[in-house]
């Protein structure tokens, strides 16, 4: 039995993903989260208490996703024996395959930030812990950075980034950059990656 109640949490939670993704979060409601699971709207209150709630559990485990896989998969590199700018590059281009197939995820991680002006959000404290985490393990590759000149390259690295997961067809008039393509994000990463190495 708790399988099972597992396996359908799951698969609600997923649902949800789907549905913020395709839809919106505004447009996503517990009707089509029920429907996209496969549940009726019952379960999700048995499960998740109210549609707040899941939407929350929902975006952050995506959260924990990107800068949890990003961090792990860094250190992956590393320990393969990749220098930290090399390592840096791999794990570059594949978050930014990633973070730009889905757009509304994106933006649902930051609407309060973007709506309100309200930076409280999970999303919010989870990139700065991310960074913080990251901070230490790039140190050694940028001797010539200050702390301060680090924690400022990163985090222009990562606006970068946040703006091309939200809007990834932004700048498509100006650079037609197609992410899914190896050869684009491998470019658009050494590029970015300069505010860092040089």
């Amino acid at each position: 039995m708790a399988e099972r109640n597992q396996a359908v949490r799951t698969r609600i939670l997923l649902a949800a993903v789907t549905c913020i993704e395709r839809d919106g979060l505004e447009a996503t409601g517990i009707r089509e989260i029920a429907r996209e699971a496969g549940v009726n709207s019952a379960a999700i209150n048995y499960y998740f208490q109210s549609k707040d709630n899941l939407i929350a559990l929902a975006l952050e485990g995506t959260l924990e996703e990107a800068f949890g896989a990003f961090l792990s998969d860094f250190d992956k590199q590393r320990a393969s024996g990749l220098e930290v700018k090399a390592a840096l590059e791999k794990v570059l281009e594949d978050y930014l395959m990633h973070s730009t197939r889905f757009p509304r995820i994106a933006h649902a991680h930051l609407r309060d930030a973007l709506v309100k002006q309200s930076y409280d959000a999970m999303a919010v404290k989870r990139l700065n812990a991310f960074l913080a985490e990251l901070t230490p393990r790039i140190a050694p590759a940028v001797p010539h950075l200050s702390e301060t000149a680090l924690r400022i390259a990163l985090s222009q690295i990562w606006a970068a980034l946040m703006l091309l997961g939200m809007l990834p067809g932004l700048f498509q008039a100006f650079v037609p950059l197609n992410f899914d393509r190896e050869e684009d994000r491998r470019a658009w990463g050494r590029q970015i990656l300069k505010v860092l190495f040089g």
